[in-house]
């Protein structure tokens, strides 16, 4: 992106790293490594980590906002996950919890392609014990959608 992508727009702080608007990556989660730190993000890669965490956080574990997260990765952790059609309904539950949070916080300002509309699980993975899902995220601007592969911190 250049300068001028982000001029009259809010940022975050890149966490997960590896994202390319153009292509299916696997994202790597942190804020820094060997050949870069503080990075920013703006657009459909923000939403799409916004929806990550918003996902991953477990629902009533921020203190200050108990209405935050899902119940995804509890239900992962307590064994309800056994098969691809048990990880495809609970993705389903949990996204529309996700969902109906990142509409709310939508205001009049809010950048088309950081509006969230919705996420598709297209794949899950299982290799060596360890989990992800391949997901298609589609914001409310129709040239702006994510698909990416989010591994799960979870080994199963």
């Amino acid at each position: 992106m250049f300068v001028s992508d982000y001029v009259g727009r809010t940022i975050d702080i890149l966490a997960f790293r590896g994202g390319n608007p153009a292509e299916k990556v696997l994202l790597n989660a942190t804020l820094a490594d060997e050949t870069s730190s503080g990075e920013v993000t703006t657009g459909v890669q923000k939403l799409a980590q916004r929806w990550i965490i918003t996902m991953l956080t477990e629902l009533g574990s921020v203190t200050y906002k108990p209405e935050m997260g899902t119940t995804f990765m509890t239900q992962l952790r307590a064994g309800q996950v056994h098969s691809d059609a048990d990880m495809r309904a609970l993705f389903t539950l949990t996204e529309l919890s996700a969902r109906e949070q990142l509409q709310n916080e939508i205001t009049a300002t809010t950048p088309l392609d950081e509006q969230y509309l919705s996420a598709s699980l297209e794949s899950v993975t299982v290799s060596n014990g360890n989990i992800s899902i391949t997901v298609n995220l589609y914001s409310n601007s129709p040239e702006n959608t994510a698909e990416f592969i989010m591994p799960i911190p979870l080994i199963i």
